[in-house]
């Protein structure tokens, strides 16, 4: 298994769950705008798997 074909969707969900449970611990109640906050926040973790990695260039770096 190749884990670094994976690690920037691991990141991205990783982060989403960070910022989604924070939004539902903070004061006890889920409000329409941290639904809102949740959706984006899975949308932006999607939107990073769904973009491939960019591919090694044989250029060096300057």
């Amino acid at each position: 298994m190749n884990v670094g074909k994976y690690a920037k969707t691991v990141v991205a969900a990783l982060f989403a769950a960070v910022f989604i449970a924070k939004g539902a611990v903070d004061d006890g109640v889920y409000t329409p705008q941290e639904w809102v906050d949740t959706v984006l926040a899975v949308l932006t973790a999607l939107g990073v798997w769904a973009v491939p990695n960019a591919q090694k260039s044989d250029s060096p770096q300057r």
